[in-house]
């Protein structure tokens, strides 16, 4: 197969197999025909006219191949709308990205990049089209369009990020926006001729309105393909791979523009070459796939087969096996790879290679002894999510197998389920390689297929290791700790669920040096699991929770959580004789130490050390009670000595996944409470309400599919992501205005979003689902994904202004974390005027910083709450893999870093960092069996438990313990562990507060429970 065919015979092409024929429209009759007649032919030949003619016997189609690229067809699309919400560019003006229309909102500019890796570089264009969808406009008007003169990111850029200085000022083109909607398209072809020769660097375009006439969708936020910007581009090359402009009479200019070699130059050049490939490149691939983010429609245009019909593969592809196989329901399964020639896979880190550009994987599937599907993975660019994830099903009919992006259930009548592209990202997502059988320990064995030291002797690792990395201990240990790493460690490892870790690393000498072990073995289950005592119980397999859930079928709590309807007894037997011929870690602790011994609190150098005992005070003693006015308590002496006795009672059970309850101001009949797919539902006078005050649900996919209410505004990735509708609160007036605000992650796409909505003006126990309302406006529309890392707080602090705590999305590695980026609203608290849709004055602000950001430095601010007594704002952090931290921030302080990425509570993340941030008020270490993932809660302020008066409530949802806590302004005092006395083992999702005060625990197993005095 030829290089320029292949681009060609590619299905997502214009004019697929006869390029001759295609000339440079999309279809007949489209507008992408740029004006000529439907059915014409605009292909090259002899007898066209002079400009092409001449050209015609050497170039390498016989004619001009068109492509359209564009978002969700192909090549690489970035795209956002900016909107100027002020008539002036000043600090207070807001950057955020909308793709609605608002009257009166200044000036707009929409910036777009095509990546033009589908035309070849030094191509002649002979066009060049730009079309936009037009969605609103009252009036004509005209948009000019300029070429972007500096990189730019579509997660963060902002007005200043592009600049009047970031763009040509004078115009390429120009856009007519007529009234009314539809596509609007102008000529870009100099522009683009000047991105294929090199002349000019492909930054992309700006569209600059002066006033908001039109809207362009961005792309990420729409599913509508027809409503994407795109760009038609038709371009012919010499079949010598020159630059062409000469035979077409173009003055391309640049060191590329010469004559085609004539057709017998050009065989008597191919036959030279043919033995190094392509233009004499020894390393050139003629069959490699183009950079694409999307894949073929058939599987055998991915480059696995020479010949899908004889099922003869292609040369190059390697077949390869995992010494520990993954579990998929007893399917059979082969696995193949392609490393482009030349390329290296980058081994200097044994735990986390880095695959090269190009890399190609494929992993047949029979069922019940019939081909089933085909999976395929694709690393088509640099960055760290330039991945293509596929499925294929097989249709032996017509001798192919077809992409299936919805799946596919019990596929070709076999129990076998194809899964949902979008689930490949649940399982491939967490960890930076993406690829899960293809690693230094899973290539460690004798064959067959390749191996460590196939791989090595081949020079196809930079850092060879023959001997390759084996897991540590014996034989029986090998096996259960090489099977929960396969099928376990791509999820529960440092970067993904971090409380159980099962991935090996090559610097594991012995089994009690495995975060297997540390993390499992005599530690309390994360999970309430009936009848486990702990996730690894030592010599008793049936009360470890890993078993029970490995066992467990139908419910998100079994293992693995998608992707498998059937338990793996291989793998099971082999785990549970691992587990049998375990002893009891050394200096194991009851109630969930991790085999460290260490039973009190860690905390920060600012604090005192926490009591283990309920009822005990700390170091401080019972003095510390009611000893500074700053903290707001109401006793002191023998009247409050020490902690009250407490309990929890049920309130409500039966709530599917609840993760938030709030009261409106003043209104102590009504609480509401946060289901996470999207409901909200109300408790009143007591009582939990059958009919939900608003259903906002999606579906557990992005886009949902189908949607599962008549709003699906919110979704999530999968059952297991952390996105959903995950925080509400109330405008201070609500009772006479009935404003109210939810933080979720909204489809199609995951993106972090906090809109405002109505109380209906008819029934206060329901809300205002007409037209236009749902939601009346949007304050934040980030992009974020809705996997890891959304944070999720709303609360109104004392100023007014509403805050939000927002996650940093997980982004690996570490450092690149949007946590310390100030042009970026992730890994922050957002400070927000709800009545403008601006940062109010006192946020931070400067050159490219987000004029909401209050704070940063944050990884997962999953619960934040105000000190009604003192306005103090606490914020809970959920860490890594090695500290949880509460910050505890002075009323109206603000503008602090809390240190992430550099820093993990008050630790370094990486040795030798200089430390930095504020360090925390107090911190739990995963090693002492204490911190696994903190849930803020609030400071106690009710009135049915008076010595409780000023105190902080919170707890862990990873360890299952809580603890309480005063504050004096300065330090933390008298913090002690209220987790016996409460008697609760479930997994406290959040922490909730009414109208009066009182405290509520919201439990993810569906209860909630009031904090009562005994």
């Amino acid at each position: 197969m030829t290089g320029v065919p292949f681009l060609v015979m590619r299905g997502v092409l214009a004019g697929a197999a006869a390029a001759a024929a295609i000339g440079c429209s999309t279809a007949p009759g489209t507008e992408g025909e740029l004006g000529r007649p439907a059915g014409e032919s605009h292909g090259v030949g002899e007898g066209d006219s002079a400009a092409l003619g001449a050209a015609s016997a050497a170039l390498s189609s016989d004619g001009a191949v068109c492509v359209t690229i564009q978002r969700g067809t192909l090549g690489t699309v970035r795209d956002a709308t900016l909107w100027q919400n002020a008539p002036g560019w000043n600090d207070s003006a807001s950057p955020s990205l909308s793709t609605g229309w608002a009257a009166g909102a200044g000036r707009r500019r929409s910036v777009v990049h095509f990546g033009l890796s589908p035309v070849p570089v030094g191509a002649t264009v002979l066009s060049a089209s730009l079309v936009f969808h037009q969605t609103y406009a009252v009036e004509s008007s005209a948009v000019s369009v300029h070429r972007v003169r500096v990189p730019w990111d579509e997660r963060t850029v902002t007005w200043w990020s592009i600049g009047d200085s970031g763009f040509e000022g004078e115009s390429a083109a120009t856009l007519a926006a007529e009234a009314g909607v539809g596509a609007r398209a102008t000529d870009v072809s100099a522009l683009v001729q000047s991105w294929a020769l090199g002349t000019a660097r492909n930054d992309g375009v700006l569209l600059d309105e002066e006033r908001a006439h039109t809207t362009y969708l961005r792309s990420s936020e729409i599913g509508s393909t027809q409503e994407r910007p795109r760009l038609d581009v038709c371009y012919v090359t010499c079949s010598d791979g020159v630059m062409n402009g000469l035979e077409v009479g173009l003055d391309c200019g640049g060191p590329r523009c010469a004559p085609c070699a004539s057709p017998a130059a050009a065989t008597s050049s191919a036959a030279a070459s043919s033995s190094t490939g392509a233009s004499g490149d020894p390393c050139a691939d003629a069959a490699a796939l183009p950079p694409d983010p999307l894949p073929p429609a058939r599987l055998s245009e991915t480059g696995l087969y020479a010949d899908i019909t004889t099922r003869s593969r292609a040369a190059g592809t390697r077949e390869f096996r995992p010494a520990y196989e993954l579990w998929s329901d007893g399917a059979a399964k082969r696995r193949f790879v392609y490393l482009p020639p030349c390329s290296t896979v980058d081994t200097s880190d044994m735990d986390h290679w880095s695959l090269p550009v190009g890399a190609r994987f494929w992993k047949e599937l029979r069922a019940e002894g019939v081909a089933v599907e085909t999976r395929f993975i694709h690393r088509f660019g640099p960055g760290i999510d330039d991945w293509l994830f596929a499925a294929y099903a097989w249709d032996p009919a017509r001798n192919d197998a077809f992409l299936v992006e919805a799946g596919v259930e019990d596929a070709r009548g076999t129990a076998h389920d194809i899964p949902r592209t979008a689930e490949c990202w649940e399982c491939h997502g967490k960890l930076p390689e993406r690829v899960l059988g293809f690693s230094a320990l899973q290539l460690s064995h004798d064959g067959p297929g390749e191996t460590m030291a196939s791989l090595s002797d081949a020079g196809w690792l930079t850092v060879p290791m023959r001997g390759g990395v084996r897991p540590p201990g014996d034989a029986r240990a090998a096996a259960a700790l090489g099977y929960l790493h396969a099928n376990c460690g791509n999820c529960h490892n440092s970067t993904g669920v971090a409380t159980l870790r099962t991935r090996l690393l090559a610097a594991n000498t012995t089994v009690e040096s495995t975060d297997t072990y540390t993390t499992g073995v005599g530690v309390t289950p994360s999970f309430w699991e009936p009848g486990a005592l702990y996730r690894i119980t030592p010599g008793d397999p049936e009360s470890s929770a890993v078993v029970r859930r490995m066992d467990h079928r139908g419910s998100r709590a079994q293992m693995p959580p998608i992707a498998s309807d059937a338990a793996d007894a291989a793998g099971l037997a082999a785990v549970r004789s691992w587990i049998e011929g375990l002893g009891p870690p050394p200096e194991a602790g009851s109630g969930g130490g991790s085999g460290g011994g260490a039973a009190g609190a860690s905390v920060g150098a600012s604090s005192t050390s926490a009591s283990s005992g309920s009822g005990t005070s700390g170091s401080d003693g019972a003095g510390s009670v009611g000893s500074s006015a700053g903290s707001g308590s109401v006793g002191s002496g023998a009247a409050c000595a020490g902690v009250p006795r407490l309990k929890l009672t049920q309130v409500a059970a039966g709530l599917a996944t609840p993760v938030f309850l709030a009261s409106p101001p003043g209104d102590r009949s009504r609480m509401f409470v946060l289901e996470k797919d999207g409901v909200v539902r109300l408790i009143k006078d007591g009582v939990l309400r059958s009919t939900p005050f608003l259903e906002l649900r999606g579906g557990t996919s992005c886009p949902p599919s189908p949607p599962a209410s008549a709003n699906p505004l919110v979704c999530a990735p999968s059952p297991t992501a952390e996105g959903g509708l995950l925080g509400m609160a109330f405008h201070p007036g609500y009772a006479d205005n009935g404003r109210f605000w939810l933080f979720y992650t909204a489809a199609p796409r995951g993106n972090v979003t906090i809109a405002e909505f109505r109380r209906s003006a008819s029934n206060p126990d329901v809300a205002d689902t007409s037209a236009g309302s749902v939601p009346v406006r949007t304050l934040l529309d980030a992009r974020h994904g809705g996997w890891n890392h959304a944070g999720g707080t709303l609360a109104f602090g004392p100023d007014g202004y509403l805050y939000a705590s927002v996650g940093d999305a997980a982004v690996t590695p570490y450092s690149a974390s949007p946590a310390k980026d100030l042009s970026s609203p992730l890994g922050k608290i957002l400070r927000i005027d709800v009545d403008s849709g601006l940062g109010p004055p006192g946020n931070l602000s400067g050159p490219g910083v987000n004029p909401l950001v209050w704070d940063y430095g944050l990884r997962n601010p999953w619960r934040i709450s105000f000190d009604r007594g003192t306005g103090d704002l606490y914020i809970a952090d959920v860490g890594q893999n090695a500290w949880e931290e509460l910050d505890i921030e002075p009323a109206r302080a603000g503008r602090r870093d809390y240190g992430w990425p550099a820093m993990e509570g008050d630790h370094c993340v990486a040795a030798g960092c200089s430390r930095v941030g504020v360090a925390p008020a107090v911190e739990h270490s995963h090693s002492s069996g204490e911190g696994g993932s903190i849930t803020g809660g609030y400071v106690y302020r009710g009135s049915a438990i008076p010595c409780l008066q000023g105190r902080y409530v919170y707890g862990d949802y990873g360890t299952h313990r809580f603890w309480t806590l005063r504050w004096d302004g300065s330090r933390v005092r008298d913090h002690v562990e209220i987790t016996a006395d409460l008697e609760s083992r479930l997994p406290a999702a959040s922490f909730g507060e009414d109208a009066a005060g009182e405290l509520y625990v919201v439990m993810l197993t569906g209860e909630v429970l009031r904090v009562d005095p005994r």
